[in-house]
């Protein structure tokens, strides 16, 4: 198996996780009343501490979201009491935020713990193999940078705590990919917003201004923005057709297919860190938490 089947399997494993543990975090999130995607950026202020969080800061790792959808989720936070606007625009978590995210978090990990398959062995040399990775990941020169994956660093948990330690580095490894895929097309000029229009196209997802509005409507944009980004587009002959019939040029498709093989080779430069023997474990290992999970799923 090679590198790209390696990753393959851990974002297998990983989601066969997630059913052991949403329900817990689904409680904190009802309880709230506030969005799910709130307590992404809640988690987000924790770990950009000690820093003041601003829209600014989260728009490093996913800048394709509307400033402005940002600033009302921190708005819609602080309103609820978790956290607290220190200067316009700036704010940290409040007493509440911090006790409340911290019984998420703390929740989320003993239910995974609870649904751990594996031998505290396998756990431990698990954990192990995706560490040396992580750091590699970490100590790698740019590019990329590495904002989001440290970041994401700062949430691990003891080592003793086997499987929320494994699903922390596999949100690192998954924060390396977007500090990845960041550095494959920001050199390019484009805007996120053209660059995420331009993607929707080559999947196949959209073909018109409209479709594109409504599969993207979760950004925060206006219909503008995304008229805008086609009118880009075609300037660089990325795309041809109007508005109502958008195809993508062997232009653009070479462009995008080049940003997806950069985002390959620089996510995957840092696993040469581990040994065939050492990746032919790790495939191993992930395979049987993987089966594990499967098989205990409760939602099933």
């Amino acid at each position: 198996m090679d590198d790209q089947g390696l990753w393959v399997l851990i974002r297998e494993a990983w989601t066969a996780l997630s059913p052991h543990y949403e329900s817990a975090i689904e409680c904190i999130i009802d309880e709230s009343d506030l969005e799910g995607r709130v307590w992404g950026v809640l988690l987000a202020v924790l770990t950009i501490e000690p820093d003041l969080t601003t829209p600014a800061h989260l728009l490093v790792r996913i800048p394709y979201t509307a400033a402005e959808l940002y600033l009302a989720r921190l708005n819609s936070a602080a309103q609820a009491g978790y956290l607290e606007e220190v200067d316009p625009g700036k704010f940290q978590l409040s007493d509440k935020g911090r006790t409340e995210l911290d019984r998420f978090i703390s929740d989320a990990r003993v239910a995974m713990s609870a649904a751990n398959p594996l031998s505290a062995t396998d756990s431990k040399r698990l954990a192990g193999l995706l560490d040396k990775l992580v750091q590699s990941c970490i100590e790698t020169d740019p590019p990329p940078d590495t904002w989001s994956v440290r970041l994401s660093y700062k949430l691990m948990p003891s080592i003793d705590q086997s499987i929320p330690y494994i699903e922390q580095e596999f949100s690192c490894l998954s924060a390396y990919r977007d500090d990845a895929h960041l550095a494959a097309w920001q050199q390019s000029g484009l805007s996120a917003t053209a660059l995420e229009t331009l993607t929707v196209i080559w999947r196949g997802d959209a073909n018109s201004l409209n479709s594109i509005v409504k599969g993207l409507e979760y950004r925060g944009h206006s219909l503008w923005v995304y008229a805008d980004a086609l009118a880009v587009l075609r300037e660089r002959g990325y795309i041809s057709g109007d508005d109502d019939a958008v195809t993508i040029t062997p232009t653009g498709k070479y462009f995008r297919e080049r940003v997806e093989a950069d985002t390959d080779r620089y996510f995957f430069a840092p696993w040469s860190c581990l040994t065939s023997s050492e990746k032919a474990e790790l495939r191993s290992l992930l395979a049987k938490m993987r089966e594990g999970l499967k098989s205990s799923d409760p939602t099933q």
